[in-house]
């Protein structure tokens, strides 16, 4: 197993590809190494017609600190060393992902590492779960489009308070500005959220994909022009094969057996 395989782990169980962050020795740090484990993962599940879902989560006792010290430094040296210790992916990339995301927080949450969160589809979190954006504290930006990510998640208001005071925001807080949509006892954690995303994965791939397109266009559209766009797509889904196999399968009381998706993942790169 080379060093890539290593750092990110990557199993699929009932229609669910789990991938998991496994630096726990480093707290799931991100580095060079991890940025393309994940997109060697991300572009394994979008093109496995076998996968659903995607459920992400970090090894040992944190989902993920944050970028390595060792990449911090090098960036200090040398603000061009950024594509050498990120490895070029820009972690809102997984927005992109044809296939629903769920982020199952546990532990420290942090810096990039929170990007990463943010910009999953759906995030569960542990009751022991941190929230950290410590970038006013490092004179530095709110770097991985948090400040667009947080302010959509939690409101304007919500999210300058997390990003100016750069305090830790512990899971009941989170949970309550809609951080994160459910929250969990840390005993059991990853067996409960493997489940939600198991049923989460009986839906239909092809609804799957044209939600998260509508949800990514929903923030620069008026409701109207929404509400006429879902009125063109529920004309071609209503004549889908999939709506008769739904109704197919509720009459004969069977679980649907929906067409399968596959996609190519290409998540954009950081231009610096």
């Amino acid at each position: 197993m080379d060093q890539v395989q290593d750092v990110v782990l990557y199993a699929v169980e009932r229609g669910v590809a789990r991938i998991t962050l496994n630096r726990p020795d480093r707290l799931n740090a991100s580095n060079g190494l991890l940025s393309r484990g994940l997109t060697a993962a991300f572009t394994r599940a979008a093109a496995d017609p076998a996968v659903r879902v995607v459920l992400l989560t970090g090894a040992g006792r944190a989902f993920c600190a944050g970028a390595d010290l060792q990449v911090l430094d090098e960036l200090s040296d040398n603000p061009a060393a950024q594509n050498s210790g990120s490895g070029g992916l820009r972690y809102d990339g997984l927005m992109s992902m044809p296939k629903p995301v769920v982020a199952a927080i546990h532990g420290p949450c942090a810096g990039i590492g929170l990007a990463l969160a943010c910009s999953a589809d759906i995030r569960i979190a542990a009751d022991d779960a941190v929230f950290v954006a410590p970038f006013a504290k490092l004179g530095l930006c709110a770097e991985g489009g948090l400040a667009w990510l947080l302010s959509r998640l939690m409101g304007p208001g919500n999210a300058a308070e997390m990003l100016l005071s750069a305090r830790r925001i512990a899971a009941d807080e989170a949970y309550a500005k809609g951080l994160v949509s459910r929250l969990l006892p840390l005993a059991g954690f990853h067996d409960a959220a493997l489940a939600y995303a198991v049923e989460l994965a009986q839906g239909a791939p092809s609804s799957f994909a044209l939600i998260k397109r509508q949800l990514g266009d929903a923030s620069g559209e008026d409701f109207e022009t929404a509400r006429a766009n879902a009125a063109e797509l529920a004309r071609e889904t209503l004549h889908g094969s999939d709506f008769g196999e739904a109704l197919a399968a509720k009459r004969e009381g069977r679980p649907a057996r929906f067409t399968p998706v596959t996609a190519t993942f290409a998540p954009p790169i950081s231009e610096s």
